[in-house]
């Protein structure tokens, strides 16, 4: 009975994408229809195998599908904000070297930089509200979305992309883009990072708990949040796979931008992690980055990176050398730590490889880490973005908690001084890791 439910929530959800794509066209505008059409096959050349198989599985409901549009990133715990040199080298005597094919992965990549608007929620009608605020605002590209772990692969080498390509469908029916985020934290009390086969000492556990700022879920005593333990070479394994199968499917389809891996912060352990496991767990990053690059030759491939201080210089250098873009889950205008440790790696990366800060939910009211309540305008946190990061993409977060921020995002996409060029001010050279950079494949 409940395969027969998850059945038919599948079946309405690709109702409602084929739905969105007849009745909307792309609202009237001639670049949605041509972009919709030139991308219809891929659709349909993505569903066999993985689709075939999330039919059998349970459709349950996930926090990103649950939650506010607010996006949810760790505080550094204090060992993450030092740099220490020695074991910054170390670090990088340890990373293996990129293969000859990796380095000469110079090829064509879908490539339209620009604005793009970040949600949690991805139920139906959230994404058809943020879809239409965009919808005849050229610079903003489209939207990034969030998918656990847990939720893509709901049991071992067994697939379930049906969110996605619902999500993707929709997005395209507007005319915009998606970039996929693999979450492989869990922010919210009682949930859980990695797939449900992973919880065994075969994989480490599969799992470490962090504290996390929240108050206990309703009927549990639950305070912890949770970060896969890619300490495991067995859960690296398993997340190359994911990719892997990702990069089968989703590579070729004009409408997905990008895939990306969310902010290395490893948050406050429960029970604190040993050098050798935070040695494993970047090394293991650094791999997983690599190999989802090779699965996505055509496509923009991301790492949010912040702290631990030591290992951001090596897993960039790594980053540089596989072609993986840069990214960046804050935009504070005054951070001691991001502007002492971090943010000099984006001067760095500016040119090679695509960079793209975002802007969370704390970005909008202070200027700093746990600083005071002092909200930047939206024009200024876009300034920076340009100026300072080099950004050739800027990830909004639809924040409509508060004094509801986001709102003043839109009032800038939509006025008069709003860069007119086609990437809404932001940089648009093609990176130099990159064959040639094209709109479409």
């Amino acid at each position: 009975m409940r395969n027969l439910f998850s059945r038919l929530i599948l079946s309405s959800s690709w109702i409602l994408a084929t739905a969105a794509l007849t009745a909307c066209g792309g609202g009237g505008d001639t670049t949605s229809q041509e972009f919709a059409a030139s991308s219809a096959p891929e659709l349909a050349q993505s569903q066999p195998l993985e689709t075939a198989q999330a039919l059998g599985t349970d459709v349950g409901s996930t926090a990103a599908d649950e939650g506010s549009d607010d996006i949810t990133s760790l505080d550094p715990q204090p060992w993450e904000l030092e740099y220490d040199d020695a074991t910054a080298q170390a670090f990088i005597a340890s990373l293996p070297p990129v293969s000859g094919e990796a380095r000469a992965a110079r090829t064509r990549v879908k490539w339209n930089p620009g604005h793009y608007v970040a949600l949690s929620r991805r139920d139906v009608a959230s994404l058809h509200t943020a879809l239409r605020e965009i919808r005849n605002v050229p610079q903003v590209k489209g939207l990034l979305l969030r998918y656990g772990w847990r939720q893509l692969e709901p049991r071992k080498g067994h697939y379930n992309f049906a969110t996605i390509d619902r999500d993707v469908a929709l997005a395209r029916s507007y005319g915009k883009r998606v970039f996929i985020m693999v979450e492989t934290k869990a922010f919210r009390p009682g949930l859980r990072a990695a797939p449900g086969y992973m919880y065994t000492p075969e994989y480490g556990g599969g799992a470490y708990k962090i504290r996390i700022k929240a108050k206990p879920t309703l009927g549990s005593s639950q305070r912890y949040g949770e970060n896969i333990a890619l300490y495991n070479d067995k859960v690296r394994d398993r997340l190359i796979a994911l990719t892997s199968a990702m990069g089968r499917r989703y590579n070729l389809n004009n409408a997905v931008e990008g895939v990306a891996f969310n902010e290395t912060a490893m948050g406050q352990a429960v029970k604190p992690l040993s050098r050798a496991q935070s040695d494993g767990f970047f090394r293991n990053l650094a791999q997983v980055n690599t190999a989802t690059r090779r699965a996505f030759p055509n496509t923009v491939v991301m790492q949010f990176i912040n702290f631990p201080a030591s290992y951001m210089p090596g897993l960039v250098r790594n980053m540089l050398n596989s072609s993986v873009a840069l990214g960046g889950p804050d935009t504070f205008l005054n951070d001691h730590d991001l502007n002492r440790n971090t943010y000099p790696l984006y001067d760095q990366a500016q040119g090679k490889v695509p960079i793209g800060p975002s802007v969370q939910p704390e970005n909008y009211v202070t200027h700093s880490q746990n600083g005071p309540h002092s909200p930047p305008k939206v024009t200024e946190l876009h300034a920076f973005a340009q100026n300072r990061l080099h950004a050739n993409y800027l990830f909004w977060s639809r924040t409509l908690t508060g004094h509801k921020p986001y709102n003043n995002v839109l009032r800038m996409f939509k006025s008069e001084a709003f860069g007119r060029d086609n990437a809404g001010g932001l940089r648009t050279g093609c990176p130099a890791s990159y064959g040639l950079c094209v709109r479409s494949l």
